[in-house]
C-alpha cells in the first residue's frame, strides 16, 4: 500500500472514532482471544493454546470472530452506548476482493433505539466521513451519499424475484419459485428436499442481492423470522399467528454487503434457547470445535433496549477510496507465502 492510501486509511479510522466520541459513545478495547466463545454455526474460528508457566499445561484459547461477546457484557452492566474498532478473525474464510480471515470491524451499540433509528445514525456516519459537496462541482461520492434506499425483504423479493416471501410459508412454495427462476437444480439433491431457510438463502444470493440498486446504498430490512437470529420480532404476524419478520437490516454499497444491524434481543430465555440450538449444531458440524460459554445467556437477564451494528471497515474504506478490492486498502494483505505477510 502506498503512503497516500495509508494516510487515507488512518484518517478514515480517526474520523470514525471522532464521530462516535462527539456523540458521547464510550470507546471499548476488548480482548482478541478468549477461553470460551458463543456458538455461531455460520463461521469457523482460529484456535491456539495458552501454556501455563512452570507446569507447561496447555489450555485452549480462541481468537474472537467479533468483539460482541465482550461488548454485550459491558452493555448489560453499564447500560451505555459504545463502539469499538477491532481486528476480528474467521477461519475457513476465502481470501480475495471482499474477504480476508483477519479484518477490521466497527461495532456500535446505541441505547434506547430500534434498528430503524440505527439506519438514521448510519446515514449520519456516512455523511460525516464523506467530503462536503462543493458548489458547482460534480459530487464524486453520490453513490455513497445519503439518503439511502430502504427496501423490506418482502419488497425486494417481490421486485427482483417476482414473489413475496410472506406468500411462501412452506419449503415447497420456495422450491417452485427457485425452479421458475431457472436456478440450477442438482438431480441428486432436488429442491423438494431443501429446508425453507436454505431455499430462501439460495434465491436471496442468486436473484435478489445481485439485482439490488447500485446508484445508492441500500438498507434491506425485516429479515424472515424463519431464519433464527438474536433480533427482536416485528409485530406483523403470519397466518400461523407467529412473527413474520425480525428487526434486522443489512446495508449494501455498490452491491457489496457492508453492515448488519439488530434491535437486540433482550429476553434471556430466548437467548438461552437460541444458543442451546446453535451449540448443538456447532458441536455436530464444526471443523474447528471450541469451548462454549454456557452461561453467556445470563448476560441478558438485565439487558437494556438497544440496537447494534457491525460494519466491515476494510470494505467501507475500499468504497470510500473508490477501489475494487479490500487488498488495495490493507497495509498487509493476507498471504500464506514464506517471508511475506
Amino acid at each position: 500500500m502506498d503512503l497516500e492510501l495509508l494516510q487515507f486509511r488512518a484518517e478514515t479510522l480517526q474520523k470514525i472514532r471522532q464521530f462516535f466520541i462527539e456523540k458521547k459513545y464510550l470507546e471499548l478495547d476488548t480482548p482478541a482471544m478468549s477461553p470460551t466463545l458463543i456458538p455461531e454455526t455460520c463461521l469457523e474460528v482460529f484456535s491456539s493454546d495458552y501454556i501455563e508457566p512452570w507446569t507447561n499445561t496447555k489450555k485452549p484459547v480462541y481468537l474472537v470472530p467479533s468483539p460482541e461477546v465482550f461488548i454485550k457484557k459491558i452493555i448489560a452492566k453499564h447500560k451505555v452506548s459504545c463502539f469499538q474498532l477491532s481486528k476480528c478473525y474467521r477461519n475457513v474464510e476465502s481470501v480475495g476482493r471482499t474477504h480476508s480471515p483477519e479484518f477490521t470491524m466497527l461495532e456500535y451499540y446505541t441505547m434506547d433505539i430500534s434498528y430503524k433509528e440505527s439506519m438514521d445514525l448510519t446515514e449520519k456516519l456516512f455523511e460525516y466521513l464523506l467530503p462536503p459537496i462543493k458548489e458547482g462541482e460534480t459530487d464524486l461520492f453520490a453513490e455513497l451519499r445519503p439518503p439511502f434506499i430502504k427496501l423490506s425483504m418482502d419488497e425486494a423479493f417481490e421486485k427482483y424475484a417476482g414473489f413475496k416471501l410472506s406468500d411462501c410459508p412452506k419449503p415447497k412454495d420456495l422450491a417452485k419459485h427457485a425452479k421458475r427462476l431457472g436456478i440450477e437444480e442438482i438431480p441428486e439433491n432436488p429442491f423438494a428436499k431443501w429446508p425453507w431457510d436454505d431455499l430462501y438463502e439460495l434465491i436471496l444470493v442468486q436473484c435478489v442481492e445481485p439485482s439490488l440498486p447500485k446508484e445508492k446504498p441500500v438498507f434491506l430490512y425485516n429479515y424472515p423470522a424463519k431464519v433464527p437470529c438474536l433480533a427482536q420480532d416485528c409485530e406483523e404476524l403470519g397466518k400461523d399467528k407467529k412473527p413474520l419478520w425480525k428487526e434486522r437490516w443489512e446495508l449494501y454499497g455498490k452491491g457489496i454487503e457492508l453492515a448488519n444491524c439488530y434491535s437486540e434481543e433482550t429476553n434471556a430465555q430466548k437467548v438461552k434457547e437460541y444458543f442451546e440450538e446453535e451449540g448443538n449444531l456447532k458441536n455436530k458440524q464444526a471443523i474447528i470445535p471450541h469451548t462454549i460459554d454456557e452461561d453467556y445467556w445470563k448476560t441478558f437477564l438485565d439487558f437494556p433496549k438497544c440496537s447494534g451494528v457491525a460494519m466491515g471497515v476494510d470494505r467501507l474504506i475500499m468504497l470510500l477510496a473508490d477501489k475494487r478490492s479490500i487488498e488495495s486498502v490493507l497495509p498487509f494483505p493476507f498471504r500464506l507465502k514464506a517471508g511475506y505477510y
